[in-house]
């Protein structure tokens, strides 16, 4: 949904990804065949060696749900 680079990110750099999920949202079945789902929102944080934030991110998922039995 939404990317930002906050600092430069070299070639040999050593990076972490740290995925924390904001939001989940479910959406209605159109019809009774139709598979259950939902959106789930994520906020992702880059951080390098030295532990600074180099990016910072949003990414939107569309996700089956599990069976609900």
């Amino acid at each position: 949904d939404t990317c930002r680079f906050t600092k430069p990110v070299y070639p040999g750099s050593t990076i972490q990804v740290k995925l924390t999920v904001q939001e989940k949202v479910d959406q209605e079945k159109r019809s009774p065949e139709d598979i259950a789902k939902g959106i789930v929102k994520y906020y992702v944080e880059v951080v390098d060696e030295t532990t600074e934030v180099v990016a910072v991110a949003t990414i939107l998922t569309m996700v089956k749900k599990r069976n609900q039995a």
